[in-house]
């Protein structure tokens, strides 16, 4: 297959696929992102009802970040849709296919299929109008829903048409055209959520929600100690509570990430909490001494062991022997909780022959195969519907709430919903991992950077749920700079660990980013350099991340003199793609409380889909970085988090909210992700800004309470 018969994984063969059934119209199958095969099923499906009504059956879900708008707003755009009558569902998640959500990839993997299946269904439409009419299908247009034949003064609506399109053949990719930028009604235009109504109304329906016939609920109690057991168990008063049905016991699941657990199933919340806080349960700690500080200890001293290396480019032992200064800085970050606003949760039935889930998931087809092999069921018989999810952050592509719940509804023998606490939630997280990290860099008699070292220690994904890989810290690896540096290499010394580590939005790039944007800005005032000039230096061959850093520069009136209790902080990032750039104007108390006074942020993502939606998930990363970066620490004590709540576990309220001022670059490039690129140059823009108030580098996270005036 050539490079001309692939456009985004999606081929001139297995693009379309054209099914019509009784009241169906037209429905066209798209599959997005990946390769063909002989047995291909659609991931997702456009259809055209007989009442003109336009739906999509989207794979990704919807956990805040819009994408049950912008993706609708790509294929109306192509198919030139009434958008009032343009609907979308989740589709099930029954086929062999990605549907990951993810890695801010929705959008930028769904754009060019879903193009192409709406220019795909509108070609069809007007060669249906065109027979029906028997006119030439080059003289019809389309507006808002209607073909049109100027000429005749015929004109006939999509839903008219659907039926006979059906028989149309489905167009070759190759031969549709696609509409220019300057076209665009949707793309690129501020447009309400579709999923707003919903969820003011109180209709939208979050796992928590989720309500199926015959329904028990679970409260669990877990065991505190990631490896610890279950020692004893007294459940005459929890089973004395009413509505219980059950006391179940459960055994460590450690290949999901799933500690020993004593499940109460009861007919309501209330009566499954009331019970399990008198159920008498002892857990056997063992010996473990596992703690954060301990940790911390051996990737401090990793520092000075042989890592993985993860690049190498040129020789950065010759640079650093020739350098006229040689600089270095050893940086820190602690575990991190994810927190999401709806704690985790799962509905399961499972019968002798079959399983069906309801689950706010990111990864929602990803769950059946795991299911299946638990349950030891044919992977056809497991069902899993993906609801709304109160955040997702990368906590909710882990199996361990899943496996819990199915579980514990194969034990009680009806459908349960397994609801988590607060507690349960922060205590048994899957941790963004502590990271140590040391930057060393050869400067020239200008000031400018010749080599690149950085190390990075610490425990990681890869090393925790694969513990015989050959590899490890491959998932907490250095990244590779943006910038202009002749000679480089990483390397990461993985250290292991029984505390349970996850993705955590915008993954390892926010411990990687900290440290990279935080040197460079003590490289630039070392060398008596503007932070940003010094930066666009670095920056001479992409003019996108210039652009960004001009954009930042003059939004935040960064020449100009700071109030003198506050000072500003830049930080720069390309993140798959997208360029973004942040100025933080921080006011540090006498107390050395540091606030957030002001975030400014320039933000180049390629093609926009809905503006609106782009700048809401870039205030919502300020926040989200701003969490992190003030108060966020998860510790661990004995083998035990230490934090259980919002009282211990700190993220933002609405009055620590700073003034935001986005500035988004309108081009047309090809879109690339908008949910996490924002996230990491939070923390080290506001550690840069605290340096310019009070002269003190911030080389440890949480910043708390270590600036003293």
């Amino acid at each position: 297959m050539t490079s001309a018969e692939r456009t985004n994984g999606v081929t001139r063969r297995a693009f379309i696929t054209v099914a019509a059934g009784v009241g169906a119209g037209l429905v066209l199958g798209v599959r997005f992102g990946v390769g063909e095969t002989a047995d291909w099923t659609p991931n997702a499906w456009l259809r055209v009802a007989d009442d003109g009504t336009i739906t999509i059956l989207a794979a990704k879900a919807e956990m805040g970040q819009g994408v049950f708008t912008a993706l609708p707003m790509i294929v109306a755009e192509e198919l030139d849709a009434d958008w009032e009558r343009v609907r979308i569902e989740p589709a099930p998640a029954r086929a062999p296919y990605d549907s990951n959500t993810g890695g801010s990839d929705s959008a930028r993997s769904s754009f060019t299929p879903l193009r192409q299946a709406g220019a795909a269904a509108r070609a069809m439409l007007i060669a249906a109008a065109a027979a029906e009419w028997q006119v030439p299908a080059n003289e019809c247009s389309t507006t808002a829903g209607t073909v049109v034949h100027a000429a005749s003064g015929q004109r006939a609506t999509y839903g008219q048409l659907a039926a006979r399109a059906a028989s149309m053949p489905a167009p070759d990719a190759a031969t549709l055209r696609l509409k220019s930028p300057d076209e665009f009604r949707f793309i690129g235009k501020p447009i309400v959520r579709r999923d707003l109504a919903a969820k003011c109304d109180g209709s939208a329906v979050f796992g928590l929600d989720v309500r199926v016939p015959d329904m028990l609920v679970a409260s669990v109690a877990r065991c505190p100690v990631f490896d610890g057991r279950l020692a004893h168990v007294d459940d005459r008063r929890a089973l004395a509570v009413h509505g219980v049905r059950k006391v179940i016991r459960l055994e460590a699941q450690r290949a999901f990430g799933l500690p020993a657990r004593v499940a109460v199933v009861a007919d309501t919340t209330w009566q499954a909490l009331k019970s399990r806080r008198v159920l008498d349960v002892r857990w056997d700690a063992g010996t473990t001494t596992e703690s954060s500080d301990r940790v911390l200890d051996a990737a401090r001293a990793a520092m000075d062991a042989v890592g993985d290396p993860s690049f190498k480019i040129g020789d950065v032992d010759a640079a650093r022997a020739a350098a006229a200064h040689v600089m270095g800085a050893t940086y820190e970050v602690p575990f991190l909780a994810h927190a999401t606003m709806e704690p985790m949760n799962c509905t399961a039935h499972v019968t002798e022959s079959s399983a069906e889930i309801w689950v706010p998931s990111q990864f929602g087809d990803g769950m059946r195969a795991p299911v299946a092999n638990f349950l030891n069921l044919p992977l056809d018989a497991v069902t899993v519907h993906v609801t709304f999810l109160g955040g997702g952050f990368g906590r909710r592509y882990y199996r361990d709430f899943v496996i819990d719940a199915v579980e514990i509804a194969r034990a009680a023998g009806r459908p349960v919903k397994v609801v988590w606490s607060r507690e349960e939630d922060v205590q048994h997280d899957m941790y963004r991992p502590l990271s140590v990290q040391r930057i060393r860099a050869a400067l020239d008699a200008r000031g400018r950077p010749t080599s690149w070292e950085h190390r990075v220690a610490g425990p990681a994904g890869e090393g925790y749920w694969r513990p015989t890989s050959a590899h490890p810290g491959t998932s907490e690896q250095p990244d590779a700079i943006a910038y202009d540096i002749p000679n480089r290499f990483g390397d990461v010394v993985y250290v292991d660990s029984t505390i349970p580590i996850g993705a955590w939005r915008a993954v390892r790039h926010t411990q990687n980013m900290f440290a990279i944007e935080s040197f460079v800005d003590e490289l630039a005032h070392a060398v008596g350099a503007d932070p940003i000039a010094y930066r666009m230096d670095l920056l001479s061959n992409d003019a996108r991340a210039r652009h960004v850093l001009e954009l930042v520069r003059d939004a935040s009136d960064w020449s100009s003199q700071a109030d003198k209790t506050r000072g500003r902080g830049v930080a720069f990032m390309n993140y798959a793609g997208t360029r973004v750039a942040h100025v933080a104007e921080v006011g540090v108390g006498r107390d050395g409380t540091v606030t957030l006074a002001r975030m400014t942020t320039a933000f180049d993502c390629g093609q926009m889909i809905n503006p609106d939606t782009v700048r809401a998930q870039i205030e919502g990363s300020i926040a989200w970085g701003m969490s992190a970066a003030l108060w966020g620490e998860i510790t661990v004590l004995n083998g035990r988090t230490v934090q259980s709540n919002f009282n211990d576990y700190r993220v933002a309220r609405m009055r620590d909210m700073p003034v935001i001022d986005v500035r988004l670059v309108v081009n047309h490039e090809e879109p690339s992700g908008v949910g996490e690129p924002a996230v990491p140059g939070v923390a080290p823009a506001m550690a840069n800004a605290i340096f310019a108030a009070t002269g003190r580098r911030i080389r440890r996270l949480p910043i708390g309470h270590q600036v003293r005036l």
